[in-house]
């Protein structure tokens, strides 16, 4: 067990396996452009081509292109989408020749996490690198679902391909949102963004109240969520400028508590932002909304309820400890 967990883990942590993940979503990247082109039903049929093309290029060779390739590339992606090339003009996808598969249905939903933690798991008892075995036993359990589902549901691969295709194109340029705003992130934090939100902070807060520093922390990371959209690029900035000098260091509390509020606090801020359009504006083009922040309207409610929690769980530990 020990030495088939130790070879799990060598294999898990070697580069060529994460790029060949990334391989494998380029090359179905392609397999949708290919698709695209030779639909002649559909307008502009050669720049969507052109952008899952593209797309694919960059997941399937991004490590190995030099920086400014890469960048342009992107800016080529936005190119076309401004163009209004990757807008969904494609045919419907075809039906499934059988009946539904009622709760079968969850079967390649589940086996997806089921994968991930499993191989995650094994990675962190061989001693390897838990985040990097969750990435890879993402890219295995999406390869696992998919032939769970043909089973399952009885469909031919054609089907699924055109059925994944169309979801894809329905989510369109929207896939791109989550790594472009951690990439914002990480850019004001090189900028030394967060220096500047500390040290604006440092002269409002009165020095040893932990009150006045969560509240703060927990607000800036919701605003700066809104603003940007994105929890995950808010938090390297805040949790920075603000969570650690402010918050961590003078009262001796867990990093990982503070983090981990910090990140949910930033959550309350996407459940309210038109700028979070994968959560908040896609399921109302998906779901034919007539109203454009119907999702919002219902989720402000949500996170004005969730977000004082995030001072008093704090607060507890903070007494309990």
């Amino acid at each position: 067990m020990a030495e088939g967990t130790s070879v799990l883990a060598r294999l898990v942590g070697h580069p060529a396996t994460l790029e060949a993940a990334f391989a494998l979503i380029g090359a179905l990247l392609w397999g949708y452009a290919v698709q695209i082109a030779c639909d002649c039903r559909r307008a502009r049929r050669m720049l969507a081509a052109a952008y899952w093309f593209t797309l694919g290029l960059l997941f399937g060779f991004g490590a190995w292109l030099p920086h400014w390739v890469a960048g342009l590339l992107v800016v080529g992606l936005v190119a076309v989408e401004a163009a209004g090339g990757v807008r969904t003009q494609a045919t419907p996808a075809p039906s499934g020749e059988p009946s539904a598969p009622g709760w079968r249905a969850l079967w390649p939903v589940l086996t997806i996490p089921t994968v991930t933690f499993v191989l995650a798991g094994l990675t962190a008892l061989a001693g390897g690198e838990v985040g990097r075995g969750a990435v890879v036993g993402l890219a295995l359990g999406g390869l696992v679902a998919v032939g769970v589902a043909l089973v399952v549901g009885r469909f031919s691969w054609p089907t699924a391909l055109a059925a994944g295709r169309q979801l894809t194109e329905d989510i369109g340029p929207l896939h791109l949102l989550p790594q472009l705003l951690a990439s914002l992130g990480l850019l004001f934090t090189a900028a030394g963004v967060g220096t500047l939100l500390a040290d604006g902070v440092q002269r409002i807060v009165p020095p040893g109240s932990l009150p006045g520093a969560a509240v703060a922390y927990f607000l800036g990371m919701t605003l700066f969520t809104a603003l940007v959209g994105n929890s995950f690029a808010a938090f390297s900035v805040i949790t920075t400028g603000i969570g650690v000098p402010l918050v961590v260091a003078p009262f001796g509390l867990d990093p990982a508590l503070v983090a981990i509020l910090g990140l949910t606090a930033g959550s309350c801020g996407t459940l309210c932002t038109p700028m979070a359009a994968n959560f908040n504006l896609l399921p109302v083009g998906l779901y034919g909304l007539p109203d454009n922040y119907a999702v919002i309207r219902w989720q402000w409610r949500v996170a004005a309820v969730l977000w004082p929690s995030h001072l008093i769980i704090l607060g507890l530990f903070w007494l309990c400890r």
